[in-house]
């Protein structure tokens, strides 16, 4: 299954190296990941313009591959509303 991951560069709890050797690590067993590194972010976000990519991304991520991946599990969902 495919891969997202988003790391800030200036990360004190996660460094970016660890996030790199997890992403070189999954690509070299041949699983695609999108990597997004955010150079002038930390630890969450605090720049608006950063939050939201990282949330199209997330975004993204969800549609091609879970929205996918229940879609050929053969089940379905019925929403139904009240008159």
């Amino acid at each position: 299954m495919h891969r997202t991951v988003i790391q800030g560069a200036n990360d004190p709890r996660v460094l970016q190296i660890e996030s790199d050797e997890i992403v070189a690590a999954v690509q070299a067993r041949g699983v695609p990941v999108e990597y997004l590194v955010f150079d002038d972010e930390g630890h969450g976000f605090e720049k608006r313009v950063n939050e939201i990519a990282a949330a199209e991304a997330i975004l993204r991520f969800a549609d091609q591959h879970l929205r996918a991946q229940s879609s050929s599990s053969g089940s379905s969902t019925s929403s139904r509303t009240s008159p």
